[in-house]
């Protein structure tokens, strides 16, 4: 479904693919100053504890941008069906992301 938006509403989508890609990147070094960690590097830690701080003071203020200034202004732009429609999308999205996520917990306890 594309929608011609706004150029402020297409300033803060740019502004939060971008943080999306900051957020992966931090991840991704969070995921690799833990593996030196285990492989017996104790200074990764001051990396991790920096890493998580950054990950702690972004994600609040990242998610309130996406819900106030982005998803529920631009619900304007889609009709009451399209919005059912989006809506029940991202409920079977999110059923089918956690119910994988606990199948993979629950197998890798059945292996051990």
């Amino acid at each position: 479904m594309k929608k011609k938006i706004t150029p402020e509403h297409g300033k803060i989508l740019e502004d939060l693919m971008d943080e999306h890609v900051w957020s992966r990147e931090t991840v991704k070094k969070l995921v690799e100053a833990n593996e030196s960690y285990r492989k017996g590097n104790r200074e990764s830690i001051a990396e991790i504890v920096r890493l998580l701080r950054d990950l702690v003071d972004f994600y609040p203020v990242h998610i309130a941008k996406e819900d106030k200034n982005f998803f529920l202004p631009i619900m304007s732009y889609f009709s009451d069906q399209e919005q059912k429609a989006l809506l029940h999308e991202s409920w079977e999205f999110d059923r089918k992301l956690i119910h994988e996520k606990y199948a993979k917990v629950v197998a890798m306890f059945e292996k051990k």
